[in-house]
């Protein structure tokens, strides 16, 4: 996400703060300074972080175990609302699937165990399984953080773990596609009725339930597009007409082109091989700064997401989201025999879905 900090990597995986965390908990620790002063705020933006070292070690979970299914994990974001993991795809076998959701509630439940076992050890049982979650010891509250966060990923709220689980179990006896709408119908009416019972609660489960909600649809559409760009060739809807750029090119050549609606994204090659790219956003940014008369070697980027002849548009798209960008090279052999663009597979999901044939073989 752009608007992130990133704090580093575990495990090689790449760990960031969304800005709307620390505003969240900046807002928390006021309002604890507020209650009770600065040992108040102290105590409790340290519960809130402890909290969301917990949901990490959780994401951790799913993300080392999707890597060794073979699935590349982009990061991890921490939001107000939980952590995210930025997986390229969820698996499609049923059975890596279960073990992929599973494995986030089971890291919070052994740590949860873990960690009240280590306060039945300092403080006995009478502090350790006391029920509520204010005041009280610090140990104690954590570990049980981590068991209701298990519970409440388990509950069958597509998109959450819970959801997932259910749809892996439905994949077993009908396809993907079918298993994912009805995972999403259910984690739906979950979500709405979360959101009411939040109304009269605890109005924080009310946004949780919108998160869900929209969760569960944009997961259903997204199985619908990878469905429909399934085992669909790149070179179905790549452009075989389209212009390099050199090194040595002024940006002015690249808004010639543009002028014309050639294209806005160029590959840039040196001697036949690919050295760089320069995207729209780039050309507009560089002129600002530097004028058309700057060399396009100056403002390209050096790296740069290509895909090849043989993926398929599943597999594109995946790339494309990953790179944010809207358009990618296609290479055979090393070299740039095509470009792809973000509006070329809209074009195609739009033929294909009025049934014109365009899916056809």
């Amino acid at each position: 996400m752009k608007s992130s900090i990133r704090l580093g990597r575990v495990f090689g995986i790449p760990i960031s703060l969304h800005l709307t965390f620390i505003l969240f908990v900046a807002f928390l620790g006021m309002v604890y300074a507020f209650q009770g002063g600065a040992k108040a705020a102290i105590t409790g933006v340290s519960f809130i972080l402890a909290l969301f070292l917990s949901v990490t070690l959780h994401e951790l979970g799913h993300s080392l175990v999707a890597r060794r299914f073979g699935i590349k994990v982009r990061g991890i974001v921490l939001l107000p609302i939980g952590g995210v993991s930025q997986m390229e795809e969820m698996p499609r076998k049923p059975s890596q699937e279960f073990l992929v959701a599973v494995a986030g509630p089971a890291t919070s439940i052994v740590l949860g165990l873990l960690l009240g076992g280590a306060s039945l050890l300092l403080y006995g049982p009478e502090a350790t399984f006391k029920t509520t979650l204010t005041g009280g010891l610090f140990l104690p509250n954590i570990a049980r953080v981590n068991l209701l966060l298990a519970i409440f990923n388990l509950l069958p709220g597509f998109p959450m773990d819970g959801g997932r689980i259910f749809r892996s179990a439905l994949a077993r006896g009908m396809s993907f596609e079918r298993a994912t709408v009805i995972a999403a119908a259910v984690g739906r009416v979950f979500a709405i009725g979360l959101g009411l019972v939040g109304l009269f609660t605890n109005i924080w489960l009310v946004f949780i339930a919108v998160f869900i909600y929209f969760g569960a649809s944009a997961e259903a559409n997204q199985v619908k597009i990878r469905s429909a760009l399934h085992d669909v060739p790149v070179t179905r809807v790549m452009a075989t007409a389209f212009e390099t750029l050199d090194p040595d090119d002024r940006l002015g050549t690249a808004v010639e082109h543009a002028y014309r609606g050639i294209q806005e994204d160029f590959p840039v090659v040196l001697d036949g091989k690919l050295v760089g790219v320069l995207m729209k956003q780039d050309i507009l940014a560089a002129l600002h700064e530097y004028g058309p008369g700057a060399l396009v070697g100056r403002v390209m980027r050096r790296e740069f997401t290509t895909v090849t002849t043989d993926q398929t548009l599943e597999q594109v798209y995946g790339a494309i989201q990953a790179c944010r960008c809207t358009s990618l090279p296609v290479l055979e052999a090393g070299r740039v025999v095509g470009v792809v663009t973000l509006e070329a597979l809209g074009r195609y999901l739009a033929y294909a879905g009025a049934g014109s044939g365009a899916g056809g073989t």
